[in-house]
């Protein structure tokens, strides 16, 4: 799959510009319905040559890229590859998912159209980045070789596909007198759920497209608020199967980190069971990435910021996970410079960093004395510091704290565990970065729990080697972290379920 799994798929508009209104265009429909909320958009075409597709497809990802909205070509992949698109949507008929991600790469969202369990099944199984259910009703924007779903046959898909990791949204004759019905009634009690509606008349033929999507908005925000309250418990779930993942298949973590915290971040990537390896050497850069489950890039020591932003450039076309660690990314405004670089000219799958940090990069202020954060940061700010930077550059962000708050600009937790002895030792932010990498490189479907199960792997760890009668200050703490990593890691994985102290923000 690709590492897009912090879109938002709640309300995907497809276009059909034989539906617009005499009075408008197709691009002020479309540039309506994301000031309404649209969170995804595919641009579909039937029957438009391939020259003037392009030209329309570049316009239209100017609209998506002032929003910060995916953006996505249905079918045409040539059309994907000339335009930079964010992804394509293909159907039974099309090309084959492999074929196409063969093409495309790991970096860019495959979505595939399915109408029954069979087909359902086969486009996880090959990797889809999320599913187009449908048809649900009789639509007049395509001529159906199927009879309609229904509610009933959304919800069985659903089932069939239960431990699907990827996302889902249904499309097909949906309107606002609908869309409650569906998003309530296709709602199942496995892993996989309905997370969004994919619209095309009811907004693209709309004469306000922008209080259309406003309403769709919250009748969909509405229906997911009821699934909300079973996501932690469910969040929590998966962590031990996230270790599992890990010794299965102890990945390699490639860092290239701060020159203080090496021995400790290899030691710590050793204890949950993965494999550390810290090369700057832009020679085997392309190497190591053929080979990588994950990769840090930890600001600490800026020697060669041009392989560093290399680094993170290979991984990428690798498919791999680049976690950034923006250390001291606010004191200076060198390094804010270099933050800038790393999130422009590489993807990051995940950004993590204290409060300074992160406020610094969402340009909400942010204080740090050297590499260390100042001052508390308010609930308020910093939620919506994690959920508008995972937004923007379309990636996991988690803020590290007294709370630690995670966010993929759908989803939002606040984590409250963690001894007090981290904040004395040098680099435990660090390697809470190393064992984010280490949960990623083996969970790559959710990177989201993946932070989550990362970050509380340490932070139980802090608590748990509190306890310990030997520690008595910073030194003794630093080796009892290490040797709760492995408990929790290799004897004791449910310590995560027992001790996790976590809330669903949104």
């Amino acid at each position: 799959m690709a590492n897009h799994k912090c879109v938002d798929y709640s309300l995907y508009l497809v276009t059909d510009s034989s539906l617009v209104p005499s009075h408008t265009t197709l691009l002020g429909q479309i540039e309506q319905a994301l000031e309404g909320g649209v969170t995804i958009v595919q641009l579909r075409e039937k029957d438009m040559d391939t020259g003037p597709f392009i030209d329309l497809a570049r316009q239209v990802k100017a609209l998506t890229q002032k929003y910060n909205v995916p953006f996505i070509i249905n079918d045409r992949l040539d059309v994907a590859l000339a335009v930079d698109a964010d992804g394509v949507h293909i159907g039974q008929d099309d090309m084959p998912l492999v074929e196409a991600r063969r093409i495309l790469g790991h970096g860019k969202i495959i979505g595939v159209s399915c109408n029954n369990e069979d087909e359902a099944r086969q486009a996880t199984t090959d990797g889809a980045d999320y599913l187009g259910i449908g048809a649900v009703w009789f639509t007049s924007t395509k001529e159906l070789k199927k009879e309609p779903l229904g509610v009933a046959g959304v919800r069985r898909i659903l089932t069939s596909i239960d431990g699907y990791r990827g996302y889902a949204v249904a499309i097909g004759g949906i309107h606002l007198e609908n869309a409650e019905e569906l998003m309530v009634g296709a709602s199942t009690s496995g892993t996989c759920t309905l997370n969004g509606l994919a619209v095309v008349s009811a907004i693209i033929g709309a004469t306000d497209p922008k209080a259309v999507c406003e309403k769709f908005v919250k009748v969909i925000r509405a229906a997911q608020g009821g699934a909300t309250r079973d996501s932690v418990s469910h969040l929590l779930s998966q962590c031990h199967l996230a270790i599992k993942n890990i010794h299965s298949a102890t990945p390699m973590v490639h860092h290239i980190t701060n020159n203080v915290v090496i021995n400790d971040n290899a030691n710590a990537t050793l204890a949950v069971g993965a494999s550390p390896i810290m090369s700057t050497n832009r020679v085997e850069m392309e190497e190591l990435a053929a080979v990588n489950g994950a990769m840090v890039l930890n600001m600490g020591t800026l020697n060669d910021i041009d392989t560093m932003i290399l680094a993170a450039q290979v991984n990428n076309r690798q498919g791999n996970p680049v976690v950034l660690d923006p250390v001291g990314g606010g004191a200076t405004t060198f390094r804010k410079s270099v933050v800038q670089r790393f999130v422009t000219e590489a993807r990051m799958t995940i950004i993590k960093g204290n409060g300074g940090e992160i406020l610094s990069l969402a340009n909400r202020g942010g204080r740090s004395r050297g590499v260390d954060s100042l001052g508390n940061v308010d609930e308020q700010v910093a939620v919506a510091a994690v959920k508008e930077l995972a937004l923007k550059h379309q990636c996991i962000v988690a803020m590290t704290g007294p709370i630690d708050y995670v966010s993929d600009g759908v989803r939002t937790f606040a984590l409250h565990n963690g001894g007090p002895m981290l904040a004395v030792i040098t680099g435990s932010g660090c390697m809470v970065t190393s064992i984010v990498a280490c949960f990623a490189a083996a969970n790559r479907s959710d990177y989201l729990m993946a932070t989550i199960a990362g970050i509380l792997t340490v932070t139980i760890a802090s608590e748990l080697a509190m306890k310990r009668q030997e520690v008595k200050g910073p030194g003794t703490f630093r080796s009892a972290l290490i040797d709760e990593l492995y408990t929790i890691t290799h004897k004791n994985p449910e310590f995560i379920q027992q001790y996790a102290n976590i809330r669903c923000l949104a």
